[in-house]
């Protein structure tokens, strides 16, 4: 049987994972202290691996799914099972890199574990090299030795890792310039290497015999030295020498937009650095973020931060406030065409998020090919289908409406932005938040059956239904579009449709290109606060 993953699966997944968290991360602290002879906090490891964790139980959470409805694989007998081999992974790019195709290799691993016990599981002892994937490019490379040479004289507070997302601009290294008497800017883009041999008879030992009715924190324990990357145990301390070598120093700040997430010489320094009173502030970087009822990343990033910065709202923690993100400039252009910015997903669903997964991946590609049918205009559609490999379906479905469109995904996409007339978005994610920050003509339709949001959000969002920007089908973005397409900027920058916008920036995309000034007072506030 298909699972459909709408978002009340995707709710009850994610209740049943919140559940599960913290007797899986208590359980990792207390292998990896054991493995490594030392004592550390809970909020440690959760800043190591805590992103880990994450994409992990939602791993075996639909892996747990997806037997639940083989129920021939479960009625296979022990003497049918042969040994099941496994490789480990290095570090947890590599296993985030693979993810997409893990979940039946963990039913496989679980199946495995319930009908023939931990033995049946065969680890290969094969070495494995582990390096850093956050390598910098040549050209940020030199920037940064230039600005660590001007700054070598001074003792900055502040570290900025990874704070953009995407190729760093010139204006932000200008930026670290005019702020080098207090601020420092670092990728941690060095290198670190270690050619490890797995501890097999370690992991084998902490595989634990499960049954079918065991709970989703139990599983997850029972399997974890099977999934767990060596860069957390074996290689961890060759790797945690390297990198303390090449980063000696303390900053009493650090912040970052994207380094919380696979990037092991951050975590590492970070995590020791806040045991000994480093402050942690992060910035929400892309869309989602405080809109779904529950997003697993928010609650990840704010969990671990001291200052845990938004797009605009401040619900949450106490420790949650607004600060705009870098915002890059667009500058005015020639509208040239329209756009419409396509999201997509594997077939094999791999993580729980209130967005278009299998089961409902089908009724986005329909819904944006009625879209391109029912769309009528003489001004040329320019399609940017989503990064990544995901098949074919949506592209096909998009030349089955029989519009003359063209697919292109050549120009940066804030430069697509500025030579659109107006962008059209078939998901609400990051990219309508960017369009509607920056005051682009907008339209947007999703399904209502593969988001949930929060209760604040709802009248917002009603708002801009009401004025047109948010649709439930393609075909209504269609009318909608047909309906302006003779003076977009009438409609767009009518009353109505600008306060119902500005509302809602407000809360949740309140870029301004003012953020310098804004970042400077905010940080150079915190440098003060003892």
């Amino acid at each position: 049987m298909t699972i459909v993953w709408n978002a009340q699966r995707v709710s009850e997944g994610l209740t049943e994972i919140d559940s599960a968290r913290v007797a899986v991360l208590v359980n990792i602290k207390r292998l990896l202290d054991e493995y490594h002879g030392v004592e550390h906090s809970l909020r440690f490891y959760d800043i190591i691996l805590g992103d880990w964790v994450e994409r992990y139980l939602h791993l075996v959470y639909v892996a747990t799914q997806q037997l639940a409805t083989d129920e021939k694989r479960l009625q296979r007998q022990q003497s049918q099972l042969s040994a099941l081999e496994v490789s480990l992974f290095g570090d947890s790019a590599e296993f985030f890199a693979k993810y997409p195709q893990l979940p039946m290799f963990a039913s496989e691993v679980i199946n495995s574990v319930i009908v023939s016990g931990p033995e049946s599981i065969s680890i290969s002892p094969s070495v494995i090299n582990v390096q850093n994937s956050f390598l910098t490019s040549r050209r940020d490379q030199i920037a940064s030795r230039l600005l660590s040479f001007i700054a070598t004289r001074r003792s900055p507070s502040m570290l900025f890792v990874k704070p953009i997302s995407g190729k760093v601009p010139i204006s932000w290294f200008a930026t670290m310039f005019a702020w080098r008497k207090w601020a420092r800017h670092d990728d941690f883009g060095f290198s670190f290497s270690s050619s490890t041999v797995p501890d097999v008879a370690w992991r084998k030992k902490n595989i634990l015999q499960i049954s079918s009715t065991s709970n989703l924190s139990d599983i997850a324990n029972s399997i974890l030295s099977i999934f767990l990357p060596l860069c957390f145990a074996e290689a961890f301390q060759t790797l945690k020498s390297q990198i303390n070598a090449a980063r000696p120093k303390r900053f009493e700040h650090v912040y970052s937009a994207q380094a919380l997430w696979t990037h092991f010489a951050f975590k590492v320094l970070v995590a020791q650095w806040c045991e000994q009173g480093t402050k942690l502030h992060y910035h929400q970087h892309g869309g989602w973020y405080g809109l779904d009822e529950t997003h697993v990343g928010e609650n990840y990033e704010s969990r671990v931060s001291d200052f845990y910065y938004t797009w605009g709202w401040s619900r949450g923690a106490a420790n949650t406030r607004p600060l705009t993100p870098v915002v890059p400039d667009i500058h005015s252009s020639e509208k040239l065409f329209d756009a419409l910015i396509c999201f997509d997903q594997p077939q094999q669903i791999y993580r729980l998020q209130y967005f278009p997964l299998p089961g409902t991946l089908q009724t986005m590609y329909d819904e944006t090919a009625e879209f391109v049918r029912t769309r009528e205009s003489q001004t040329e559609l320019r399609i940017r289908l989503f990064p990544g490999e995901h098949g074919s379906q949506q592209r096909d479905a998009i030349l089955r409406a029989g519009a003359d469109v063209i697919f292109d995904n050549s120009q940066e996409i804030f430069s697509q932005y500025a030579n659109s007339r107006i962008v059209f978005h078939n998901y609400l994610g990051t990219s309508w938040l960017e369009t509607l920050g920056n005051n682009i003509p907008t339209i947007c339709f999703y399904d209502v059956d593969s988001y949930r949001f929060r209760s604040d959000a709802k009248s917002l969002l009603e708002d801009l239904v009401k004025v047109g920007i948010l649709h439930l089908s393609g075909s209504s973005a269609a009318e909608k579009a047909n309906a302006v397409s003779g003076d977009v900027e009438s409609w767009w920058l009518s009353e109505e449709v600008q306060t119902a916008r500005r509302n809602f920036v407000n809360q949740y995309a309140n870029f301004s290109t003012n953020w310098k000034q804004i970042w400077r007072e905010n940080f150079l506030h915190a440098l003060k606060s003892k």
